[in-house]
């Protein structure tokens, strides 16, 4: 509803956009994404001389560690509060580097599974016109977490997948395995390369 919006926890893990708002005068908790790369500020460690504060972007539409625990942190909150929740999902995944994998990325996106999982209220996760939903951002969100209280809708613009389309095509087995897997489920091609 007009002027109901009230965003939370604003200032930190800027990628990923929580609040409370109201839809037909029912309080629901909102997450969903900035579509826009943001600057991420890490401070200067206050006991260390030799440091200094590091800016660095974060890419739009991704999960890093921050903004994956804020997500797993307002589920938590408002499933506290017994809100219903909305999540405009347009990820395209989680952030896969090496910095994030020692900043515990698997464990806050597990965090979210398990927000899921324990939510008590109505779920609704909504894919956007032209969003879209990828990789490891789709098996966090996915209704099957929580059939009972989940639904998952999608704009008819909108795309989703596990696996891009690249990704899907790259998928490649070694010519000795192709060739033994086509034998084993192909009975036209084992009989023709027993022929020759």
């Amino acid at each position: 509803d007009k002027g109901s919006w009230v965003e939370c926890l604003n200032n930190w893990a800027k990628t990923v956009i929580t609040g409370r708002a109201r839809l037909g005068g029912i309080p629901m908790g909102v997450i969903c994404p900035e579509t826009r790369s943001v600057e991420c500020e890490d401070p200067a460690d206050p006991a260390n001389l030799d440091t200094e504060t590091k800016l660095t972007q974060q890419a739009g539409q991704v999960w890093f560690p921050d903004s994956a625990y804020k997500t797993a942190q307002a589920i938590k909150d408002f499933n506290r509060e017994e809100l219903p929740l909305i999540i405009f999902a347009n990820w395209r995944g989680f952030s896969g580097g090496m910095r994030d994998m020692y900043g515990e990325i698997l464990k806050y996106g597990a965090y979210i599974v398990d927000g899921l999982v324990e939510y008590k209220q109505p779920v609704f996760v909504y894919i956007p016109p032209f969003g879209e939903l990828r990789g490891g951002a789709w098996v966090v969100v996915d209704p099957k977490i929580n059939p009972d209280v989940m639904e998952m809708y999608a704009d008819k613009d909108s795309r989703g997948g596990v696996l891009e389309p690249e990704g899907t095509v790259a998928v490649q087995f070694k010519q000795r395995d192709l060739v033994q897997t086509m034998k084993r489920i192909d009975p036209l091609y084992n009989e023709l390369f027993l022929k020759n």
